[in-house]
Parts: structure tokens; sequence; C-alpha cells
């Protein structure tokens, strides 16, 4: 065999061998330095007082059961971002749209923090991250409509913008969208929305406003209803109407103060390769849990 061709034949088999010895690694759920643990966030809800324990429920990841290492309720206080959709085309009163975001405002604890951002075309920071309440009722009177919503983009800057900020912690981390659902020509794609909402475990709850499509078939991406369905649910969030805001709003507080967990897990007998789907089996009726839909495998295909 001729030197340039059995170069060419190395080249393959060590090339094969790589491939291979990574396969293994993410089949194992292990990398180069050992097991990986993975936490997840969880939303539980159960009847006051009962207790709640990783007997409570069985996890799998990828169709394989998994052991639960730790299993926690998370009492400090939570990083929010209210988003709210600033667009003319809003199926909503402005009176009932800043009804709802100063009623999201009010249900926020001591220690919690809010950040506050409207949306068009462009995300606009209307107040720094604080946990100053009176700041932040003032900030829900400041949405200006107008434009279209590049809800995609919003959400994608809005996550990024958190796990920045919250690099290195383990606080709590969510969205309060106000939102119809419907994009208009964001750059980013619905898929990477999700996907970085799931990176970043950030937790997207959403205050749902009448569609302004009335049910159209939209290009490339999902119907505004169910664009938000997806998002929340594949967060480990939830989708709760924009009226009586009241009674939304306190829901959501209730499982950012309340009803969170945190659980953590070596992933076995899985690949990592790509996106797998993460479920949740109670083993009790009276209780009811919610954590992000999947993971993200670490291999992304090009866009």
């Amino acid at each position: 065999m001729s030197g340039p061709r059995l170069a060419l034949l190395l080249a393959v088999i060590i090339m094969a061998c790589v491939m291979a010895c990574v396969l293994v690694q993410a089949q194992s759920g292990r990398g180069e330095g050992g097991p990986r643990t993975t936490s997840l966030n969880v939303i539980v809800r159960a009847p006051k007082d009962k207790t709640i324990t990783k007997d409570t429920f069985d996890l799998y990841d990828s169709g394989v059961k998994q052991e639960v290492l730790t299993f926690d309720p998370v009492p400090t206080g939570s990083r929010v971002v209210l988003l709210v959709d600033n667009s003319q085309g809003l199926r909503a009163e402005a009176k009932d749209v800043q009804k709802a975001a100063v009623d999201v405002v009010n249900e926020l604890y001591q220690d919690d923090r809010m950040l506050v951002v409207g949306f068009n075309e462009n995300a606009e920071i209307i107040q720094d991250m604080t946990p100053d309440l009176a700041k932040l009722q003032i900030a829900t009177s400041k949405f200006t409509r107008k434009g279209f919503p590049k809800l995609y983009d919003a959400l994608i800057a809005v996550s990024d913008a958190l796990a920045k900020e919250g690099k290195g912690n383990t606080e709590k981390t969510a969205i309060v969208l106000i939102s119809d659902g419907y994009d208009s020509e964001s750059q980013t794609k619905f898929d990477q929305v999700l996907y970085a909402l799931q990176d970043n475990n950030v937790m997207l709850f959403a205050l749902q406003v009448p569609d302004r499509t009335h049910g159209a078939l939209l290009r490339d991406k999902p119907k505004p209803p169910v664009a938000l369905e997806r998002l929340t649910v594949g967060t480990g969030g939830a989708v709760y109407p924009l009226t009586p805001p009241e009674k939304s709003a306190k829901t959501i507080a209730d499982d950012l103060r309340n009803n969170w967990y945190r659980l953590t897990y070596t992933p076995a007998g899985i690949s990592t390769l790509g996106n797998h789907r993460l479920l949740i089996v109670s083993n009790d009726h009276q209780v009811q849990f919610r954590t992000k839909g999947s993971h993200p495998g670490r291999y992304r295909p090009p866009e």
C-alpha cells in the first residue's frame, strides 16, 4: 500500500476510534471528568403538609429510569423577568395588560428580584433587575404600544441575560410572559428559543392574550397558542389566562415560592449527544410534578 493511502487509512481508523469513545461516554452519561451530575427544577403540586421525597416519583430520561440523588425544596428568592408584548396588534386593552403586570409585581416576596422588559421589534429594558417594589410598580405604567412583536428574539435575549447574570449560582430563574405567542419575523427560530431556555434552566410562565391570528397557519413556526404551550411545557412552566390576572399571578407566585424543588441525578444508560426527553411519574395520585420536557443534546445540527 502506498504512503498516502496508508496515511489516509490510519486517519480513518483514528477518527472511528475517537467517535466510538465519544458515543460510549455519551451513552454511559460520562465525560472526560467522570460522571456528570445533572440538576432539574421541578414544580410540585400537593396537598398542604404532605411530605414529598424522591420516593414519591420515578424519573425517566430517554425512557430509562434514573436514580435520583437529591430532591429538596428551594425556599430562596427568585430572579424573574416580566416580559410584555408592546406591539400594536395585541388583542388586549392597555389597562388590562398593565393590571396583569401590576398583579405579577405585587406577588413578589422580599427576597425576589425582577427585571421588566417590553418588546416589539426590539426588546427594551424598562426597569433593571431590582427587589424594589415601588420601582417595579412604576415600570408597569411605561409600556408603549407600537410595531410588531419579535417574540423569539426577545425571549432568547432575556434568557441569555439571565444566564450571564446568574452564572455560578443556583438561584431560581423564571420568565413571566404577557403575550398571545405571536412572533413576527424574528431572526431566532422557535427551536433555538426552546433549547436556550432549557439549557439555561429558565422556567417560562405565560399570561395568555387572545390569538391575533384567529388560528391562521403560519409559515415555519407554530401557531401562537401552540408556541406558548410548547415553550411553557417544555421548560416546566404553564400557561394561564390574562384575566382574571389576580388568580393567575397568585398561582405563578405559589409555584415560584412554595412549589419549587430541585433534584439531581447522574444520567445512566442513555446517549447525551441528541435531545433526550424527560418524564417524572408520580407514585401518589395526590401529587403532581412538572419539569422541563427534555434536555437539549450536546450535538446541535447546523441551522
